[in-house]
C-alpha cells in the first residue's frame, strides 16, 4: 500500500508539473484580446483592405494584408461566392490586381461601428459608390493577433 501510494504521489507530481509547463508554453493563438486591441487590429486590416484595392497597389501591399489573417484564414460571404480558404482568396486577390480590377482612387472602407466581444468584432463599414452610402456588416474573428473568419452579412 506504502507502494502504491508513493507512486500515485509521484504521478499526481508529475501531472501537476506537466500542466504548469503545459500552461506556460500555450501557443501564441491562444491569447486572448482585449477591446481595445481587437478595434485596433480591425482599423488595421479595414487599412490594408483597402491599401490593396486603390490603383497602383503592388504584390507587397496584399502580402502586408494576408500576414494579418491566420493560417487557416477563411472569408465567408454567402451572396458572393460564399466561403474562401486564405489561399483561395490570396490567388483571387492576385489574380483581380494583375487584372486591373483594384483601381479606387479612394479608399473603399470607413468604419463606422465597433462592437467587440470575445474575440470577434462586429463591424458597420460604409461604402460610397457614386455619392450613395452603403452600409455593410461584418463579424472579424480572432485567433491570437490574427484574423481567422471575417464573414459579411450584406449584399
Amino acid at each position: 500500500m506504502q507502494k502504491f501510494m508513493g507512486l500515485l504521489s509521484g504521478l499526481v507530481g508529475v501531472l501537476f508539473l506537466g500542466f504548469c509547463s503545459g500552461a506556460a508554453a500555450q501557443p501564441a493563438d491562444t491569447k486572448v484580446l482585449d477591446a481595445e486591441e481587437l478595434k485596433a487590429k480591425v482599423v488595421a486590416i479595414t487599412e490594408a483592405q483597402n491599401k490593396v484595392m486603390l490603383k497602383g497597389s503592388s504584390q507587397a501591399d496584399v502580402d502586408a494584408l494576408f500576414t494579418m489573417y491566420h493560417t487557416d484564414f477563411v472569408y465567408q460571404h454567402q451572396v458572393y461566392g460564399g466561403e474562401y480558404s486564405r489561399e483561395k482568396l490570396y490567388a483571387n486577390t492576385l489574380r483581380l490586381q494583375a487584372l486591373g480590377k483594384y483601381n479606387l482612387t479612394a479608399p473603399r472602407y470607413q468604419i463606422q461601428t465597433q462592437i467587440p466581444g470575445y474575440n470577434a468584432v462586429a463591424v458597420q463599414r460604409v461604402e460610397m459608390q457614386q455619392g450613395v452610402a452603403h452600409h455593410h456588416l461584418a463579424v472579424f474573428e480572432f485567433r491570437g493577433d490574427k484574423v481567422s473568419r471575417i464573414i459579411e452579412y450584406w449584399q
